[in-house]
C-alpha cells in the first residue's frame, strides 16, 4: 500500500514532462487528481482497519495522510517548470 504511493511519486514528473511535450494542460492537472484519490481511498482503508485500535493508531493514520499530501503539494508546486520544460522541448523539436 505504501510502496505504491512511492511508484505514483516517481512518476508524477515524467507525466508531467510528458504533458508539456504533448501541449496538454488537462494532463498536467490529472496526475496529481489521480494521486489524490488514491490517497483518499489509502486513507480510508487505513482508518477501516484501525477499527478499534488506540487514538494512536488513527494519529498514525492522520500523520501518514498529512505527510502525502505534503509531498503531493510539493510535486505539484514543482510541475508547472517541469511541463515548460516539455513545452519547450516541443517547440524545439517541431518547431511550433
Amino acid at each position: 500500500m505504501f510502496h505504491l504511493t512511492r511508484r505514483f511519486h516517481s512518476a508524477l514528473p515524467l507525466v508531467w514532462l510528458v504533458a508539456g511535450l504533448l501541449d496538454s494542460l488537462m494532463l498536467l492537472a490529472l496526475p496529481a487528481l489521480v494521486m489524490l484519490a488514491h490517497l483518499f481511498r489509502r486513507h480510508r482503508r487505513i482508518l477501516g482497519l484501525v477499527g478499534s485500535a488506540p487514538w494512536a493508531s488513527l494519529g498514525f493514520a492522520r500523520h501518514v495522510m498529512v505527510d502525502d499530501l505534503v509531498r503531493l503539494a510539493a510535486w505539484t508546486a514543482l510541475s508547472p517548470v517541469v511541463f515548460l520544460f516539455g513545452h519547450q522541448m516541443r517547440s524545439v523539436l517541431i518547431g511550433s
